[in-house]
Formats: structure tokens, sequence, C-alpha cells
């Protein structure tokens, strides 16, 4: 294993483990900017919901694309943050540091109510879905800004670079999938615990908050994980899904990150992009070719690896360690706007009770134990029908169990927080998710716009 490589990782993604905790949330909510009657997104509707609401809040601007439209934007004092994610029909609100969920649910709701009154008047709305139900009309192309051109090049290599029969052809799909994500503090004596315990509960996530449908799929409820996997990002698996086999130690996370891969890197201003390489491999490259964006078209350049780069080493795991000292969990889709602090609260609760979550898990036979790995289980879960072994009945009470553990963690932080999970109980009940009741909408003969309406409903209800 190269030294250089170990030491560089360890610094960067375990030392920050190390440090005092704060105990922070932070919380991310993709949304798709949704034109009611169907047709394409009119981008400057987007910028001007954008440019009202960075107004109305008192944002300051930050990150400008080619043309000087502003894509991103700071609250100094909050550290919250507006940005389009990828395409200008994808909404991203980032709240800074909360310390509960009651103050990121107010934000939130303050941001949202004010944006979608500013894009009903035009016929438009941000809603609580993980694929933009218009993608099939809405412009394809990314934010003109050198880091997304550069994501924008590297995912269109698909269709050139081997094996082209493992990819699918929808190469911007980050410009119309959405997702709500979740970073919490861990320490490194916790760490593989963590990991551990989240992995196995993956597969139920795939039941609880599946919401990414893709008519062109049919059989997937949350087609997320498809639209990464057989991405240019999927080219290394050590890069997306699980870690397999599962750490032991910081050390066996360290091997397992030298191993990941790194396909960008910055030089004199430009975004580059390259064939994936694993981490450890590219220290020891004499060159690398690659490519960046550049008035428009994408020239093509030689360049040497730095230590500085492991900046850019970046994985998009299911469970996945950031260089802030957080484990971020990133598998579940966008859910209905009124629902948006459900992910928040299933990973927070649970947080508080990782041991007994993986005592329930390792030791379960409803969904364990049948010869069929967390992977493979969450894969099975993401589809329409239920694998043949599976217990219904028994499937019911494991996922109230898991809900349980989450509310007792809950509790236990003192804040009445609680009720955030009441949806989630009402899903495992029934065994359902928003993807699941979108469809039996649309099967009962509602119209996609209503459903786009429902879900970006905010109304809460917290006991």
């Amino acid at each position: 294993m190269n030294t250089a490589a170990r030491n560089l990782i360890e610094n960067r993604f375990i030392a920050p483990t190390r440090k005092e905790r704060t105990s922070y949330i932070g919380i991310e909510v993709e949304m798709p900017v949704v034109r009611l009657d169907g047709q394409p997104t009119d981008k400057r509707v987007s910028i001007d919901a954008f440019s009202a609401a960075v107004k109305r809040f008192d944002f300051t601007p930050e990150k400008f694309d080619v043309d000087g439209v502003c894509h991103e934007a700071v609250c100094e004092e909050t550290g919250d943050v507006f940005s389009f994610d990828c395409s200008y029909n994808n909404f991203e609100i980032s709240l800074g540091k909360v310390r509960t969920l009651h103050e990121a649910q107010a934000r939130f709701q303050d941001y949202v109510g004010f944006i979608n009154g500013v894009l009903r008047e035009r016929g438009y709305l941000l809603t609580g879905m993980g694929i933009n139900p218009n993608y099939k009309v809405n412009s394809p192309n990314f934010v003109p800004s050198p880091r997304y051109k550069m994501l924008e090049g590297y995912l269109l290599k698909s269709r050139v670079w081997e094996p082209r029969e493992s990819f699918h052809s929808y190469c911007a799909y980050p410009t119309f999938s959405s997702a709500s994500q979740v970073q919490l503090d861990v320490r490194e004596e916790n760490l593989c615990r963590t990991i551990e315990a989240f992995s196995l509960v993956e597969p139920l996530k795939a039941l609880l908050f599946a919401n990414s449908v893709l008519p062109d799929e049919p059989e997937l409820l949350c087609a997320r994980d498809m639209l990464w996997g057989r991405s240019t990002h999927g080219i290394n698996p050590k890069n997306l899904g699980f870690f397999e086999p599962l750490p032991q130690s910081a050390g066996e996370v360290v091997d397992y990150l030298a191993g990941a891969s790194i396909f960008c890197a910055e030089r004199d201003g430009h975004y580059l992009y390259f064939y994936p390489v694993p981490f450890a491999e590219y220290l020891k490259t004499e060159t690398i070719e690659g490519e960046y964006f550049d008035g428009g078209r994408y020239v093509s350049c030689r360049f040497a690896p730095r230590e500085s780069d492991i900046e850019y080493l970046r994985t998009y795991k299911q469970v996945d360690l950031t260089a802030r000292g957080t484990l971020e969990f990133r598998s579940a889709c966008t859910q209905p706007l009124s629902q948006a602090m459900t992910v928040a609260a299933f990973h927070l609760g649970l947080m508080n009770r990782v041991g007994e979550l993986t005592e329930l898990l390792k030791t379960d036979t409803v969904i364990y134990g049948h010869g069929v790995s967390a992977p493979e289980l969450r894969a099975q879960f993401n589809r329409r029908e239920l694998p043949g072994f599976v217990d219904t009945g028994r499937l019911k009470e494991l996922l109230v169990s898991v809900l349980d553990l989450a509310r007792d963690g809950l509790r236990e932080r003192g804040f009445a927080e609680e009720g955030y999970l009441e949806p989630l109980y009402a899903r495992a009940e029934a065994l359902t998710s928003p993807a699941k009741e979108m469809l039996a909408r649309l099967d009962g003969g509602a119209d996609i716009a209503s459903v786009v309406e429902e879900y970006a409903e905010l109304q809460v209800s917290v006991c």
C-alpha cells in the first residue's frame, strides 16, 4: 500500500473524527422545479425565484455560472445555502448546522413556502419527488459552471468508455434526480460499528423512503441506486454502494478509500475529469490524460498528479465518510415536503441506538438468514414486488421495531422530535412508500400535476 496515499487519506478522513464532536445536524434537500402544465422548465423562472429568495432572506451570492448567473448563495448568520444542484431544474436547500429538527423544519418551511409562492404565480412548484416528472422534456444541460460542466463531461463518457453495455442511457440524471441527505458527527471509536449498523438497515430504508419513479424503468421504486451505479460513477464499486467487506478498524477504512477512485482535479482554474483511477495508483502515475470544458467545448490535456489532489477524492456511498468528521447518509430520495424531516429524524434517532440496531438486525430472520446480503436485499426491496421469502406480517413488525429504536433515540435527546417519525410508522404498517403511493394515485386516475401539488404541500403536524 502506498504510504503517502494512506497518510493523506488518514489525515483527511480519519483525523477529523478524533476531534471534539458538536452534535450538530447537517441536512440537505434537493427538489425538482416542476412546470405544472408538463412543458419544459424555463430556467429563467427558476433563476428569478432563486434571486427573489436570496433577496428576501438576505443571502450573499457566492458562485456564478459563465453567464454571470448566481447559482449558489449563503446566509452568513446561519450557514444555510441555496443552490442549483447540477441543473436549473433542481433546487437545493442545505441547512447550516442545526441542533434540533424543529429548528431545521422551521427554516426549511419558511424558505420553501416563500419560493413556492413565487413559483406558483408562474405555474411552477418545488415538490417532494425524487425524479422530476418532466425529465423527458426538460433541458439536459448542466449549470454552465466549471465544476458542473466537468461533471457533465465525465458522465457523458459512458457513451465511449468501456464497458458501454453496463452503462445506462441517462447521462444527465443529476439534472432530474433529487435526494435528501443527512450528515451526523461520528467518532473514530464508533466509526466501524456505525457503518455496520446503517449498512444493515439500508434494505429497510428502501422500503420506507423509495420515491424516485422513472417511467422507463417501471419495476423500480427507487431508481436512484441504478442511476448512480450504472453511470461512470460506478466504474469502481468502491466509490458507490456499500462497504464490502465491512471495515473492522479505521485502518481498514483507510485501506478501502485508498482503493476508491479519483476522477477529477483542478489545474490553473480548470476542473479536469479523467478515467477514474484508484487513489493509491493515481499518486504513482506519472501523467494523466484528462479533459476540461473551455468556451463551449472540451479540451484534452495531460497533467501530473499531486498529493494535494486528495481534496478531490470523493466517494458517494450509501453511508459515506466525509472530510468533516461526519457520516453522510445518501441513499434516501427526496420526500414529500410535509415529511421532509423524516429522513433526518430516522438517522438521528438511530445514531443514538447503534448497538441495539446492530443486535436487532444481526439476529434477524425476517430479511436476513436467507442467504441474501444487505446490498442484494436493498436491490430487491427497491423493486415493486418483494422477494418471495419475505413474510409481510413479520416485515411490518421489523420495520416498527427499527422505528421504535429511532423514536427512543430521539426521546433521549429531549427535544420532542419523535413526532417527525409518525409518517414512517404509517408507511411501515401499510408497507408503502411515497413511490408506491404515487403509483397508486396514478393507477387510480389521478394526473401527475395533482401528485406534484400534493407532494409540494408543507403542512406538518408534530405530536
